[in-house]
């Protein structure tokens, strides 16, 4: 049998308009978020707005600290939606906290949220839940505008 070279594989670039279509299309491909609003009033939340890196790491060691984890830490990302990830700890996560304590997001959970390296992030913990939850901006657009919205309509 005879070897054949097999050309590498490009992705396209895609212009801006496009990846917003894109992105809008994916909106309606939700999994239900996990409900904060039913944590006890007694957990105490934690939150934080973080820049993702150019290597897709997230750097926010308060958060981090809260959640007891320590580098090395095995994490599963699971994506809520496309503005949405959870983080959650799992033995078997194919994840690891880095070294300095940076929670990864690996490349195809950026591409999916529209994340770019500088991009800024909200991060919710409610450490005693063991819930770590990653907004995009647009995700917190949405929630400030929906809070505005029903805040309209109580008037």
């Amino acid at each position: 049998m005879a070897e054949a070279a097999v050309p590498a594989v490009v992705p396209r670039s895609m212009p801006a308009r496009e990846r917003a279509e894109l992105i809008a299309s994916r909106a309606s491909r939700r999994v239900p978020l996990p409900r904060l609003a039913a944590l006890p009033t007694e957990t105490s939340m934690l939150y934080r707005i973080a820049a993702v890196d150019e290597r897709g790491r997230i750097a926010e060691g308060r958060i981090v600290g809260a959640r007891g984890w320590s580098p090395g830490q095995r994490l599963r990302l699971e994506p809520l939606s496309n503005t949405t990830v959870a983080v959650l700890a799992d033995p078997g996560g194919l994840f690891t906290l880095t070294r300095r304590g940076h929670v990864p997001l690996p490349i195809a959970v950026r591409r999916w949220c529209g994340l770019q390296p500088g991009d800024r992030v909200l991060l919710a913990a409610a450490p005693e839940k063991q819930l770590l939850v990653v907004h995009t901006m647009a995700a917190l657009d949405a929630m400030v505008a929906a809070f505005h919205a029903q805040d309209g309509d109580a008037r």
